[in-house]
């Protein structure tokens, strides 16, 4: 399996403290997502690879806030 995909299927990404089950939302700015957890809380964390970081969000359903946002 690639790396993406056994990602995919996990509901931890490596060096984020929170479990897929318990996000809400995101927003990406830069190389720095800010998410909405499930009780309210807003974290941010800064991905060492975004767009593998953005796939694993997605992949769990995750809802982009702003999915058609211009990436710089």
């Amino acid at each position: 399996m690639t790396k993406s995909l056994i990602l995919d299927l996990t509901d931890n990404y490596p060096d984020f403290e929170y479990t897929a089950h318990l996000l809400h939302k995101f927003i990406c700015a830069a190389d720095i997502f800010t998410i909405l957890l499930k009780d309210g809380k807003i974290v941010h964390y800064r991905a060492t690879d975004i767009e593998l970081f953005k796939g694993w969000l997605i992949a769990h359903r995750i809802e982009n806030i702003k999915p058609g946002q211009i990436q710089f």
